[in-house]
């Protein structure tokens, strides 16, 4: 029984860590997609953008990795331009 509590302890909290691991990949696609638009042509779709990527870090920061998801997913829609 004490050998059985901490490997289910742990089969819990693997897929949480694996969802965690996807919020750092979506922002770096979300930054260097912002980098590779023409700043003067998209302005206003890129402050939006950079508006959901930082609410999706806070969200990632404070562990809501669902809606980090979310959000960071949601500006990479807007930049498909």
């Amino acid at each position: 029984m004490k050998r059985l509590l901490p490997v289910a302890l742990i089969s819990l909290m693997l897929p949480s860590m694996a969802f965690a691991g996807a919020c750092p990949m979506l922002k770096s696609e979300v930054e260097s997609k912002i980098a590779a638009l023409d700043q003067t042509e998209h302005a206003t779709l890129i402050s939006i953008a950079l508006m959901l990527h930082e609410e999706g870090v806070k969200a990632h920061d404070s562990g809501d990795h669902g809606m980090s998801e979310e959000l960071l997913n949601g500006a990479l829609r807007l930049l498909d331009v």
